[in-house]
């Protein structure tokens, strides 16, 4: 795996867990993997958080050993499930063994198992057999996202694989170079980005607030994954501080954009104090960028614009004759890079980051408090942006 990456993945050591001959060769096994939440952070267990098993059933491993060019391992499925006390366990088919004649085996995994992962086989003439990496294309449904939950989603997995209520979240490991003989162990980080959209109603309205339409649109949701990108420059430095040169949208005719829509017909009923998750969703990493002139109003914008926010709200203002609650409409539109507080080169979704934005619905005004995070961390980079700026 290329050198860029090997920060932001560990392989540790753990005792061997499964019953074996006494005189027997053992079985090469995996255990414990995890998913590293914080990509800026140097590696240690304080790093570690969820357990594989909240993201993924499977994944897929490429091995390698000293003694033998042709791989150990070559795409094999590993399946995760859970024994007596509730722990992991994981397990493959057709065991392979260790070679105590090999100097040492190199080790790459991929997540899910199911996605359609191309893995680039280290040089002939690395000894070391650390120069393989992954490549893949994915394109992600702006449809799956988890409208309706509420509550903030700890883990984007799919609730139901077979209908694929959720789009996949991909992870890959680092290449891991374990003792001989020791349990393989993983630490996987997530390469798509994160979005969520919040909105909850202002304090003090004595008003009913309901939101009819939020959407984030004109995103890519194609994408092409190149792990081994080092004429770009990029180092474990920069995959630090977040990057989004890793993919790409493949050729011009390639390009697919889209919107992530979430829309209620009687109106989702905003309550103060309360935050409610409206859209969490995956995203293929891009640049958001920063364009002069987006009108509240929507005037202008296409679908070359670049990415935005749409809202469709209603305030209570009295009912009708049959009694029901009648609200006064509004539809505004805000650039999303703006929104976030950037500037020139613009909102970036980076490799792994969670983008979180809050909109408070007033009367008169939408407040906004935009933060961008590495995923599952509490490291925040905040600010607040009323819509009247946006009228420029």
């Amino acid at each position: 795996m290329a050198a860029a990456a090997t920060m932001f993945a560990a392989c540790t050591q753990a005792d061997f867990v499964n019953e074996v001959p006494e005189q027997g060769p053992k079985a090469i096994e995996f255990k414990n993997g995890y998913i590293g939440k914080n990509t800026r952070s140097e590696n240690s267990s304080a790093n570690y958080t969820l357990n594989f098993s909240k993201h993924h059933e499977s994944f897929k491993v490429w091995g390698y050993k000293s003694t033998a060019d042709e791989p150990v391992f070559s795409g094999k499925p590993v399946k995760v499930s859970f024994n007596d006390a509730g722990s992991e366990i994981y397990s493959y088919d057709g065991l392979v063994f260790w070679d105590e004649a090999a100097s040492f085996y190199e080790f790459y995994a991929a997540a899910p198992a199911e996605h359609e992962w191309i893995f680039n086989a280290p040089k002939a003439d690395d000894k070391s057999k650390s120069s393989g990496y992954f490549t893949t294309k994915i394109t992600l449904d702006p449809e799956r996202i988890n409208q309706g939950k509420g509550a903030h989603l700890e883990s984007l997995k799919p609730d139901n694989l077979e209908d694929g209520e959720r789009n996949n979240d991909l992870l890959i490991a680092a290449s891991c170079s374990p003792k001989i003989g020791n349990t393989v162990n993983f630490e996987f980080i997530h390469i798509l980005s994160r979005l969520n959209i919040i909105v909850s109603k202002k304090p003090g309205m004595t008003q009913e607030v309901r939101t009819f339409k939020v959407s984030i649109n004109n995103m890519n949701i194609y994408g092409e994954f190149n792990e081994d990108l080092t004429e770009k420059g990029i180092t474990a430095e920069s995959l630090a501080k977040g990057t989004y040169d890793r993919w790409s949208l493949g050729a011009e005719e390639n390009v697919v954009k889209s919107n992530y829509v979430a829309v209620s017909e009687e109106g989702a009923v905003l309550q103060e104090g309360v935050e409610r998750y409206v859209i969490q969703t995956l995203i293929i990493p891009q640049l958001a960028g920063y364009v002069q002139g987006v009108k509240i109003n929507g005037e202008g914008l296409n679908e070359n614009s670049a990415p935005y926010l749409y809202i469709e709200y209603g305030v209570e203002n009295g009912k009708d004759s049959a009694g029901n609650k009648t609200f006064e409409r509004f539809k505004k539109y805000y650039n999303l890079a703006e929104i976030f507080g950037k500037t020139t080169p613009g909102l970036a979704f980076n490799e792994g980051w969670e983008n979180t934005l809050k909109l408070t619905v007033g009367p008169k005004t939408i407040d906004f408090n935009a933060s961008v995070a590495t995923w599952a961390t509490s490291t925040y980079k905040e600010n607040s942006l009323g819509h009247q700026d946006q009228n420029n």
